[in-house]
């Protein structure tokens, strides 16, 4: 039966917001706070994941300088081989 009189509306209203109310706590702490969590978690692990990119690209970079040298190193050596073959 639907209520009929401004007090039976305002209790209406009442139980309503405070249905209302623990049901959004409810999501808050049941979906809320544990995305919040894993996201900080993600974020921290992307960082990391960062950092070791970092050091790695480093590496390969110095592992590049190292090869190209040893091209050049080799290449001169043909060279030297191609001159003694020569005479």
């Amino acid at each position: 039966m639907p209520p009929h009189n401004i007090d039976e509306w305002a209790a209406l209203i009442t139980i309503m917001s405070i249905l209302i109310t623990g049901l959004v706590g409810l999501i808050n702490i049941w979906i809320i706070r544990p995305l919040k969590d894993m996201m900080g978690n993600l974020s921290e692990k992307f960082g990391t994941l960062n950092e070791t990119l970092k050091i790695m690209q480093t590496d390969v970079d110095s592992i590049s300088n190292q090869v190209q040298k040893h091209e050049k190193d080799i290449y001169g050596l043909q060279i030297k081989v191609e001159n003694i073959e020569a005479e």
